[in-house]
């Protein structure tokens, strides 16, 4: 997760302790004489509210009732810039604070988008089921065929599926790399929909060749399906079905409700883990997934 939009945020709450003081301008009281301690207290209040993830922010940056000081922003201003190069850790709680509240936000919305999906992203009718269809645990792959990190993962996919003979895995065609991956997304989807059987065998074949200069594209997505022997008319025909699009259409949907940022991002059970991870984590995660299954067995 990249930090600069953190810091962002942590400057601009500064900001706001100074606007919010300055904003008391018009008020009718009198002005107080400022020290640095009163400013520390008063950004230390605001540090601390984010620290908790105060559910009305704005509370704090209110004055007691009859204590409300008439400040001028540009004098604050000096004041809170020499409190902060006096006390530079503060920037550092307040980005430990704000990035913990961020990942906080992202794993509710997460988990809220997982219950309300839940039907498209493990049994959507459309797409590609592999492993054991009847499986106790379901792995559900984000991929794209020109995504680098995919293709790493794709040995450990397999021996996932090889010594796990309940596993249940689903493909998510999310092309989001380049034009070429649209066009092998939908090819896939071609092959799904012809000879349902190759599927996975094109997806191993694809996923584990280069993406080369221009990436994986139409001509080489067409040339693993004549390497499988299949008809190429007949699987580009049924590429073109515009039932394919809305598969894809409805995986970016999904993706973005999720909060996925990129390929590969996985969803077991009740997680949703957006990127690359070892073999090990993935089994650790379909192991908590089968015991949450069977919590009754």
């Amino acid at each position: 997760m990249t930090r600069t939009p953190i810091v962002l945020s942590a400057l601009a709450l500064i900001v706001a302790v100074v606007a919010a003081v300055g904003a008391f301008r018009d008020k009718p009281a009198p002005a107080p004489d400022l020290d640095a301690a009163a400013v520390a207290a008063m950004i230390d209040e605001k540090v601390a509210g984010l620290a908790k993830d105060t559910a009305d922010s704005s509370d704090s940056d209110q004055a007691p009732a009859g204590q409300t000081p008439a400040l001028d922003a540009e004098t604050l201003g000096p004041v809170v810039r020499d409190y902060l190069i006096a006390n530079p850790d503060i920037l550092e709680e307040m980005l430990a604070a704000l990035e913990s509240k961020r990942e906080k936000d992202e794993t509710v919305a997460r988990t809220e988008a997982l219950a309300a999906n839940r039907e498209a992203i493990f049994n959507s009718p459309d797409s590609p089921v592999v492993g054991n269809p009847t499986g106790d645990v379901t792995l559900v792959e984000f991929f794209d065929y020109n995504c680098g990190y995919c293709k790493r993962m794709l040995p450990a996919m397999i021996d996932l599926m090889k010594t796990d003979p309940n596993l249940r895995v689903v493909f998510k065609e999310w092309p989001v790399l380049s034009e070429g991956s649209g066009e092998a997304a939908r090819i896939a989807l071609g092959v799904l929909k012809v000879a349902p059987e190759k599927y996975l065998d094109y997806h191993v074949e694809l996923m584990g060749q280069p993406g080369g200069g221009d990436g994986i594209g139409q001509k080489q997505a067409l040339a693993v399906v004549e390497k499988l022997g299949l008809d190429k008319d007949a699987v580009v025909a049924a590429a073109k079905d515009p039932a394919v699009d809305e598969q894809i259409s409805e995986n970016y949907k999904i993706a973005e409700a999720l909060g996925l940022r990129g390929t590969p991002s996985y969803v077991i059970g009740e997680d949703v883990i957006p990127g690359a991870v070892s073999l090990e984590e993935l089994q650790s995660k379909i192991a908590k997934a089968r015991k949450e299954v069977c919590q009754t067995c």
